[in-house]
């Protein structure tokens, strides 16, 4: 009994059909090993190209900051390498434009008077400044004055409303010269321009084949605007008529049915004191 008990088992065979598929089993496996390690190489290799590339490229320096963009046709050279401050800047321009509204007086530009531009009324050497700076326009102060049916200044407004002239072709300062003046009923507004009277007539009948045609279109803008007008005021007695005529029927509604009230007649009928019915009473 303790013979038994103390032998070592036997070993146990495999058949040759279990050890060729062992063999089989062995060789499938180192065949997935080789490409997954195949597989890490490869990886392996890209990464390492991948980071060469990288390293490859230009590093940017480390002083190359974010720039910042700057308006170049305000900026004005301090001499000394600093941007102004656009405060001063701001009063600088509104200096500027002050200094605009200021007419140089006018000299004459040689001593000899035949070289001399001269009024093209009269022919004087003294010619306005205004006219002659502003509007281009060779003129003494005496014609100025005696002329004022052609020289006298005359507002945008009148420009616009008179010869029927748009913002744009009066904002136009090669189209028509103007004159930029403070406005005179108060200095936040716009400013005040003027215009030679000759030459917004002589654009505007251009503009609208002569004097003829500059009235035939200010006499159907006239219509125009009367019919537009009339138009408005139509419009608004039909809204009162219907406003009034709902609020009428609204009334009755809330007062109820009409209460006939009687009254005896000579011809033995009957007739409503407020609506007039009538009707044939009989005595009995």
């Amino acid at each position: 009994m303790s013979d038994l008990s103390s032998s070592p088992p036997a070993p146990r065979q495999h058949t040759q059909e279990q050890i060729e598929r062992i063999a089989a089993n062995k060789a499938r496996a180192l065949e997935r090993l080789k490409a997954k390690r195949k597989a890490d190489e490869t990886a392996e290799q890209q990464q390492q190209q991948q980071q060469q590339q990288q390293n490859q490229k230009p590093k940017k320096a480390r002083w190359i900051k974010p720039f910042y963009e700057f308006d170049l046709s305000r900026m004005e050279d301090s001499k000394g390498g600093f941007i102004v401050d656009e405060v001063a800047q701001d009063a600088k321009e509104l200096e500027k434009k002050e200094k605009s509204y200021i007419i140089q007086p006018y000299y004459p530009p040689s001593m000899d008077p035949s070289e001399n531009p001269k009024c093209k009324e009269c022919g004087s050497m003294d010619l306005d400044p205004i006219f002659f700076s502003v509007f281009h326009m060779l003129l003494c102060p005496t014609c100025k004055e005696k002329y004022p049916e052609k020289y006298s200044l005359i507002t945008k407004t009148e420009a616009r409303e008179d010869y029927l002239l748009t913002d744009p072709e009066l904002k136009d300062q090669d189209l028509l010269p103007h004159w930029s003046k403070p406005n005179p009923h108060k200095s936040t507004w716009n400013d005040m321009m003027l215009y030679v009277r000759e030459m917004v007539e002589e654009y505007a009948f251009k503009k609208w084949n002569g004097p003829e045609g500059l009235d035939a279109e200010y006499e159907r803008r006239v219509v125009q605007k009367k019919e537009k007008k009339d138009k408005k005021f139509k419009e608004k007695l039909a809204d009162l008529r219907r406003r009034t005529l709902t609020s009428n029927w609204e009334r009755k509604r809330q007062e109820g049915p009409h209460k006939h009230t009687f009254e005896a007649e000579d011809d033995g009928t009957e007739k409503c004191k407020i609506c007039g019915l009538v009707i044939e009473s009989e005595e009995l």
